[in-house]
């Protein structure tokens, strides 16, 4: 089963997508930037590490 954390980051991945093609040269491009990486990185970990 799927943590917390994997579940948290397919919905950036797709929030994420779905901002970049939605609103197309609307200048959220950096957002849904962000977005993607920390889903990405997020849904590939499965873990959040905070020194």
């Amino acid at each position: 089963m799927m943590n917390k954390i994997r579940i948290l980051g397919l919905l950036l991945l797709f929030t994420g997508s779905t901002i970049m093609y939605i609103y197309d040269n609307s200048g959220l491009d950096f957002l849904s930037g962000i977005l993607v990486g920390a889903g990405l990185i997020w849904t590939i970990t499965g873990q959040v590490r905070l020194k």
